[in-house]
């Protein structure tokens, strides 16, 4: 089974060349409403992102980008860490002249939008940040001095190479996240998972040694922040709440019986969520 997803005939799709001359691609849906910044996790791109743009279209001019090394965006060795995913970011609004918008972001992307408000505070108008990397425990055994595990690293590495090595058909069915979004009737989100394994570069593994660290970003964003978690057990929760109260405006909230992927796991509560917040910024 191969699910072809077409984008809306009123969707706009292009590129942006950000500083370093890397080309950004992005979707945007358009219309009168004010911008929404989406920003994918690792290993995703722009597209997977439809569900949610489709969500917030009607009031939002929503615009989903692929980060570099992902999707159809250019793929440098370097430019993976915080700061040039932030800087990525700005270039992506200034080449499409967007102002104050909202930057929402999962995971990698969560850990961008926050760098981005931290860095460019007089940017965004304000910020949603979903499970971002920053906040995620990582295993300290066979680290070096920076705090990243080569084993990792390489072993994500492994896995990009592995998805390279198959097609989008063997991935429907072999690949265990993608496979259970073919078993749970998601046609649409699994072919769109498969797609963007297909293009993302091995560079992206790079990310991993560059994740904004709460204690140098957040006391920096300035802009209404929610950060809304997975649900997780109370020990987390409060490590959470200690990074969030570093966010002078910061708003932290778990969302039940989610996991990493809050939107997909829970996306009704989720969405209504992020739309309760939106409308007191």
């Amino acid at each position: 089974m191969e699910f072809e997803t077409q984008l809306p005939a009123d969707w706009t799709e292009g590129f942006v060349a950000v500083d370093d001359g890397v080309r950004l691609h992005y979707t945007r849906t358009g219309g009168d409403g004010p911008p929404l910044v989406v920003a994918h996790g690792v290993f995703d791109d722009g597209r997977c992102r439809t569900p949610l743009a489709r969500d917030f279209a009607d009031d939002y001019d929503v615009i989903c980008y692929d980060a570099r090394g992902h999707g159809r965006s250019d793929a440098p060795e370097s430019g993976y860490d915080a700061d040039s995913r932030a800087a990525d970011l700005v270039g992506l609004l200034d080449g499409l002249d967007v102002e104050h918008p909202v930057l929402l972001g999962h995971s990698m992307g969560g850990d961008t939008v926050l760098a981005t408000a931290a860095n460019y505070p007089d940017r965004p108008r304000a910020v949603v940040s979903v499970d971002p990397a920053g906040l995620l425990q990582h295993d300290a055994e066979n680290r070096d001095d920076d705090g990243v595990s080569e084993a990792e690293v390489e072993s994500v590495r492994q896995q990009v190479l592995w998805w390279h090595d198959h097609s989008k058909a063997e991935l429907l069915r072999a690949d265990d996240e993608i496979s259970g979004h073919v078993e749970a009737g998601e046609a649409e989100l699994a072919s769109l998972l498969a797609d963007a394994r297909l293009r993302v570069s091995a560079n992206v593994t790079e990310v991993f040694r560059g994740w904004a660290d709460p204690e140098d970003y957040y006391a920096d964003i300035e802009v209404p922040t929610l950060v809304v978690r997975a649900d997780v057990d109370a020990e987390a929760r409060e490590r959470d709440r200690a990074s969030v109260d570093l966010i002078p405006d910061g708003e932290l909230l778990h969302v039940d019986d989610a996991g990493h992927c809050v939107f997909r796991d829970q996306r009704a509560a989720a969405t209504d969520r992020v739309r309760t917040f939106l409308d007191v910024v």
